[in-house]
């Protein structure tokens, strides 16, 4: 029972500071872990169903052209809780620790802090940090309970202490604790508040274990699976660096992870891919409730919900399997915004970043940032769609980089090696426009751009 109370916990906090006018919004913020653009209004698998999180993308703005700040859990999430690129705050995987035991930004008051600070009931239930934080207030670091619980021995998977791993658990509520996470978020949106709201709802699905009961592997029959449409073979010949060579210790994700010569070899694909989906079919129920509930709620009428995901997740493409890279499939989210004023149905293709979530935040309040923050708000966006907006989405992984604009995705390693992509004639980024055969005079200018402008970043 103690770790079920860990969990549910989330990162809720005590109301402190001065009290909230009654016409502040309320906000209502969806974090989804791994989610990539297998869902249906993004159309990035044929086999994808996620009926709610289309609903929810009619309801307000889309944004097709969304990325993270970086491609794993822990310095996303830090990035968008704090504001803070991952080159300021020096948190840049999963493998540099928690930002709370780092100097200089140990201190620094995240948006989850900014909001009781100003009046606001603050909740949250699930994963919205990359670690979990008690009800006694003390900051903790997660670990495989909150993911599965993990199965000893495991489904389908036996490779020793690791989320690695899909299928069907013997016990049904051993699948997910969304449904727990959910029914929270519910009960807080039915519950009296006198105090303006900020409230989190964080699912763990699809992020391994991909475990899920048995409805929601039947609603993705094993024999109408389809392999992933960016997954090509030969695609890895014109890489310069991933795919290429063995990594550095730094830029790989986590031990125990599948790899895709064991998959091809066990004949797994359309299994993991299968469980993906169920999974994600089953994340996207749950937030069905939440929805569900919020439109019988007294906020349903003044409440901004932000709905996103993490970072994407690859499933063979390019050979990859998880996140930790700087293509489309690990940097590209689904990432919507609906609320007072926003237009529904609405879609924009302007490369935007989840960094922007902590300063739309304050801006829809009308609040005053604690510090300065690295990121812009949407609200120039939300408000037009075909604003001007001249601003790349940048994503950092350990020390390599990629700039993102409306038809150019610009990869640049450690090394100094360099891709290029033509994502607006190449979606699945398959060909590789700065090396090799495929790389054309004419793109001189076009690289060398990009290049300075990540320069320029680098130096800000």
């Amino acid at each position: 029972m103690r770790n079920i109370l860990i969990l549910i916990a989330g990162y809720c906090l005590a109301s402190v500071g001065l009290w909230a006018e009654e016409s502040k919004p309320n906000f209502l913020v969806i974090a989804i872990d791994d989610l990539n653009n297998y869902v249906g209004c993004l159309d990035g698998h044929p086999n994808a169903s996620t009926p709610n999180l289309d609903r929810l993308a009619k309801q307000g703005v889309l944004f097709t052209n969304a990325h993270c700040v970086s491609p794993v859990c822990n310095s996303s999430r830090t990035a968008i809780w704090t504001g803070l690129r991952p080159t300021t705050t020096g948190i840049n995987s999963n493998q540099v620790g928690w930002f709370r035991e780092k100097e200089g930004i140990k201190d620094v008051v995240t948006l989850s802090q900014a909001m009781p600070l100003n009046g606001y009931s603050s909740y949250g239930y699930g994963k919205m940090y990359h670690q979990i934080e008690t009800s006694g207030g003390e900051w903790v670091r997660s670990n495989g309970y909150y993911y599965g619980p993990l199965q000893d021995p495991k489904v389908n998977y036996n490779a020793g202490w690791t989320l690695t791993d899909w299928g069907i658990p013997p016990v049904k509520d051993a699948a997910s604790h969304d449904a727990a996470i959910a029914q929270r978020t519910i009960d807080t949106l039915m519950n009296e508040h006198d105090r303006p709201l900020f409230l989190g709802c964080g699912f763990y699905r699809p992020h391994t274990p991909m475990y899920a009961t048995q409805e929601w592997f039947d609603r993705h029959p094993l024999s109408g699976v389809q392999l992933p449409v960016g997954a090509v073979e030969g695609d890895t010949e014109d890489l310069v660096y991933f795919g290429k060579r063995e990594r550095r210790p730094q830029d790989v994700e986590a031990p125990g992870l599948w790899k895709h010569d064991w998959v091809e070899a066990n004949g797994k694909w359309k299994e993991i891919v299968q469980a993906y989906l169920a999974s994600t079919s089953a994340m996207d129920h749950e937030l069905g409730r939440v929805m569900d509930a919020f439109q019988e709620s007294a906020f349903k009428d003044n409440t901004y919900i932000i709905c996103f995901s993490d970072h994407g997740y690859q499933l063979g493409e390019k050979r990859h399997w998880g996140k930790a890279t700087l293509w489309e499939l690990s940097t590209r989210v689904p990432f919507i915004i609906v609320g007072p004023g926003i237009p529904a149905g609405v879609v924009c293709d302007k490369p935007v970043e989840l960094l922007s979530i902590y300063p739309t935040v304050m801006d829809y309040a009308g609040l005053t940032p604690p510090h300065d923050l690295e990121g812009r708000s949407l609200r120039p966006l939300l408000e037009d769609v075909n604003a001007d907006w001249g601003h790349p989405a940048w994503t950092t992984f350990v020390d390599h980089h990629s700039l993102k604009t409306e038809r150019w995705r610009y990869i640049r390693y450690a090394t100094g090696e360099e891709e290029l992509y033509d994502t607006k004639n190449d979606p699945h980024e398959l060909t590789n426009l700065a090396h090799g055969e495929s790389y054309m005079p004419q793109l001189a200018d076009v690289i060398q751009s990009l290049r300075g402008e990540l320069d320029e970043l680098l130096e800000l």
